[in-house]
């Protein structure tokens, strides 16, 4: 698709473009051009190659409402995650009713804030991230289809649940659900053969795993999709007898 993509001068952008926003896309890897391509056809944005030539680096031009439905497209897709912030905060900051303020590094570094409204003692939330990676398998005891070798882009999602912390306004850092399960395991399972790892993969047994793999942390649940509209959830072992 990539005859669709023109690439003008910045010039030729500015009086072309239609009504709406300019979004500045940097970073886009070679391998997802094409699939950011289509996502902007497909949600109604026109989009260009940046004009000073650099590579990855894009310009996408639509209302809030084909950027926001580009934003959508490509949230689930691996190797446009800063695409899709980058869009976010570009339709946050439009939907501001002014400007953001200026500030110098001393009001970033503000400790001394006014107490927001009162948050009952013991509050605890849900805190969650997403991840997703793609590797192959295939389950040595179903009869059918899934028996023979074959691949999944799985989607992963560790929940876990904290006190709220009144001070910081925070439960638990996105960051460091983020670190840990990208370590433990996302990279360990990214494009390998899951047999591998466990006998029998099916869903179910990687949820477990997965909760095995994070245990020290305060796990809520874990889901694992196998498809865009099949999951597993696993809310963790039974308690002990006893």
């Amino acid at each position: 698709m990539d005859h669709h993509v023109r690439n003008p001068s910045q010039d030729e952008v500015t009086r072309g473009r239609p009504p709406g926003q300019e979004v500045a896309l940097d970073h886009v890897p070679a391998a997802v051009e094409t699939t950011l391509i289509a996502c902007a056809e497909r949600a109604g944005c026109r989009i260009f190659r940046a004009a000073d030539g650099r590579d990855g680096a894009f310009v996408v031009l639509g209302d809030p409402q084909t950027l926001a439905a580009l934003s959508m497209l490509v949230a689930p897709l691996k190797g446009l995650e800063r695409a899709r912030e980058t869009l976010t905060t570009q339709l946050g900051a439009a939907a501001s009713t002014s400007p953001l303020p200026a500030m110098d590094a001393d009001l970033y570094k503000k400790r001394e804030v006014s107490e927001g409204a009162a948050v009952p003692a013991g509050t605890t939330l849900l805190v969650t991230r997403e991840f997703s990676f793609d590797a192959a398998h295939n389950l040595p005891r179903y009869e059918g289809k899934c028996e023979r070798l074959h691949g999944h882009s799985y989607r992963l999602r560790v929940t876990v649940e904290a006190p709220l912390d009144t001070w910081s306004g925070l439960c638990f850092d996105f960051h460091d659900i983020k670190e840990l399960v990208t370590e433990r395991v996302v990279k360990v399972l990214d494009h390998q053969y899951l047999n591998e790892f466990l006998p029998n993969p099916s869903a179910e047994h990687l949820a477990v795993w997965a909760w095995e793999r994070l245990e020290d942390l305060p796990l809520h649940e874990i889901q694992v999709w196998e498809t865009p509209t099949s999951f597993v959830t696993y809310h963790g072992p039974p308690p002990a007898d006893g």
